[in-house]
């Protein structure tokens, strides 16, 4: 049986003991989002194609087994990279406590976790390249007023995509300061990781998905034992204003040749132009959906600067350097508009490649 069969089968397995709990469960939603992209490059070295694509096409189904049970699984149908998303049963422990088992998001870094609906900018960080996402395996958290403490152990994608083994925690501290309309966020993330086949690879686009080219790219690295992997988050949001950066590193320990270390970094800020601020999810210790305050929408304007070094001993995979800018228009809950501004600037050994990138997206939830 597969990962994906198995997955399924859990959900259904609960589903058959639970549907008889209340007489109110199980309970059923579905929904979804499609994130449509329009791209057009300022071309430097390397001849990257303009055009469109859905981006993120995704349906998912999910509900209640009984009071304290419930499950979930989304699918993405993007012509690009058709997979399996979620596919998870979730036990809800206490109000602020739960196991998840299936396929889910690691407990990795704070933009990692917030979901892509939510992101400030059309595409994550290029830090993003260092950073565990979906895998299959069983994770607990737990929250308070002003902490949140996660942990996990996982092997491989449920696609298989991804393959390898690890253990990742995530412990987020908010100290009170300030009113009611103040969040400071500090975390840190730790994982270690064993990969499929002794191999990794660690690659990133120019914060622009249209064109498949990887400005900076390792290649396969032979002989990886394992990997380390540490991180600092940083988040601020006072009223219209929010900051946020992070730091990521990544050590390499090699059975042939010695061991290597990469790491990158961003840091952006954010200001609503209307009445309005970032949500918060104390239980996802993550940023949440934008709800405009009144019905002419809401209007963000965020700039960003984000940094991979992926050059160590005898692996030159390319230095990167990006600043972006961009608008946001929360028109209602559910549609929302993007604009993004993105320059590059790569070393010689990413060839010295430096586009300009214009993105539009439209966000449409369902």
């Amino acid at each position: 049986m597969d990962t994906r069969n198995f997955i399924l089968a859990i959900c259904m397995s609960a589903l058959s003991t639970n549907v008889m709990a209340q007489s109110s469960f199980p309970t059923f939603e579905w929904g979804g989002r499609i994130q449509a992209d329009a791209t057009a490059f300022d071309n430097d070295k390397f001849s990257y194609n303009a055009g469109t694509e859905i981006r993120r096409g995704r349906l998912f189904v999910g509900g209640d087994l009984s009071s304290r049970w419930e499950w979930r699984i989304q699918y993405d149908f993007a012509p690009d990279d058709p997979e399996l998303k979620d596919g998870y049963i979730r036990y809800n422990a206490s109000e602020n406590s739960r196991i998840t088992i299936g396929n889910f998001k690691q407990f990795s870094s704070l933009e990692e976790i917030t979901s892509s609906n939510h992101i400030t900018f059309t595409e994550r960080s290029l830090l993003n390249a260092l950073v565990t996402s979906r895998r299959t395996g069983i994770g607990y958290q737990r929250w308070g007023e002003n902490y949140n403490f996660a942990a996990s152990t996982y092997t491989h994608g449920a696609n298989n995509k991804v393959r390898g083994d690890g253990v990742a925690s995530r412990f987020v501290y908010r100290p009170e300061i300030g009113g009611a309309d103040t969040l400071f966020h500090l975390g840190i993330n730790v994982a270690r990781e064993t990969p499929g086949g002794d191999r990794l690879r660690l690659r990133a686009r120019p914060e622009s998905h249209q064109d498949d080219h990887r400005i900076v790219n390792t290649g396969n690295i032979e002989g990886v034992d394992s990997y380390n992997k540490l991180g600092f988050e940083s988040a601020f949001v006072n009223g219209r204003f929010s900051a946020q950066a992070e730091y990521v590193r990544q050590n390499l320990d090699r059975e042939l040749g010695p061991d290597l270390s990469f790491d990158g970094y961003y840091a952006y800020v954010s200001y609503f132009l209307t009445n309005d601020t970032r949500p918060y999810s104390s239980s996802n210790a993550a940023f949440d959906r934008v709800r405009p305050s009144n019905s002419g929408g809401a209007w963000e304007l965020a700039a960003r600067v984000s940094h991979l070094d992926l050059n160590n001993v005898d692996i030159q995979g390319g230095s990167i350097d990006t600043f972006s800018i961009g608008a946001n228009y929360y028109m209602t809950n559910d549609l929302r508009f993007v604009l993004n501004y993105v320059m590059a600037d790569s070393d010689d050994f990413a060839g010295d490649d430096d586009p300009n990138t214009w993105v539009f997206r439209i966000r449409w939830t369902f």
